[in-house]
């Protein structure tokens, strides 16, 4: 049994660093697209029409009896698909529109300190001091990777209001999610998350220019990138590892995407890596590294913890 949790463990932190990675590549595609005529919305409701019949046809294929949920867990899919979910697509795509790729990503990803603010508050968990201290290490390793100690130009702030909305919307949504635990496999939370999520789009907010637009095969292409690269999987992954250590681990792995972009931009598109923007990568997996053995490292330190002894008188 604790060979099998300790199993489900690496599982769900592999998941998660895959997860960051897969979502790293997001604004890449994200920014093409908008270069090529197409706006946030109209890109969000493209990739779901591709993305909503590929999720149901593998969720019917693969997860036949497991796809039927009861009326409450149904309601709870619906509100965080129509209303957070939707909400993180909705801020992390328009801020693009006013930030760099790299501003943009790091302000969304200061969701795990949102995750560990909210945790004890919402759900009254207790965070240890070595999870604390990975989430400090890792977004000061993120800060370093974006260089923006030498950065001169000012955000608009219109543009850092989206980056953090998006953080907070996606840290509320992940701890909703968490509650489901194993109950219901990634995929078909996914596949029931996203139909609210595109009905949000058409009920509030559908592009009517869209019936009018000829969709280009680059812009297609674009939009077949995303849903296949940058949603499907790693969205999947993410839900996964949040079922194996929670919302709280899962969030400080998705710290991971910084360096996974610098890396990737560095790979294929010849942008390079000053000297803090490396050892930013070196605090970001360090981090991640000591939260994945935060209980190993307090059982260690409270060795060291000095007890009062009791004499009696």
């Amino acid at each position: 049994m604790k060979k099998t949790k300790l199993h489900n463990t690496h599982k769900g932190y592999l998941a998660g660093l895959l997860s960051a990675i897969f979502f790293g590549c997001s604004g890449l595609f994200v920014k093409n697209a908008q270069s090529s005529g197409l706006d946030s919305i109209s890109i969000l409701v493209l990739q779901y029409i591709i993305m909503i019949p590929t999720l149901w046809s593998i969720s019917f294929f693969k997860y036949r009896n497991q796809i039927k949920v009861d009326k409450k867990d149904l309601l709870k899919l619906f509100l965080i698909g129509m209303f957070l979910q939707s909400s993180v697509s909705r801020c992390y795509y328009e801020s693009f529109k006013y930030l760099d790729i790299s501003i943009a990503t790091i302000l969304l990803f200061t969701y795990p300190i949102i995750v560990t603010i909210l945790s004890p508050i919402l759900r009254k968990s207790k965070l240890n001091k070595i999870i604390i201290l990975s989430v400090a290490i890792a977004f000061v390793g993120c800060i370093l990777i974006l260089d923006l100690f030498h950065t001169d130009a000012s955000f608009p702030i219109k543009g850092i209001l989206l980056g953090l909305g998006g953080a907070l919307f996606l840290a509320l949504a992940n701890m909703c999610l968490e509650t489901f635990e194993s109950r219901i496999p990634p995929f078909v939370l996914l596949s029931y998350t996203s139909t609210s999520i595109f009905l949000n789009f058409l009920i509030f907010s559908f592009p009517s220019n869209l019936l009018h637009q000829t969709i280009s095969s680059s812009q297609w292409m674009n939009i077949i990138l995303l849903a296949f690269i940058c949603q499907i999987p790693p969205t999947t992954l993410m839900l996964t590892a949040i079922q194996y250590i929670g919302a709280i681990k899962t969030a400080i792995i998705g710290n991971a995407e910084i360096p996974a972009a610098a890396i990737l931009g560095y790979l294929f598109y010849g942008e390079t890596l000053n000297f803090l923007q490396i050892i930013g990568i070196f605090f970001v997996i360090g981090g991640i590294m000591l939260m994945q053995n935060s209980e190993y490292v307090q059982d260690k330190l409270s060795l060291f913890t000095v007890k009062p002894s009791h004499q009696k008188h």
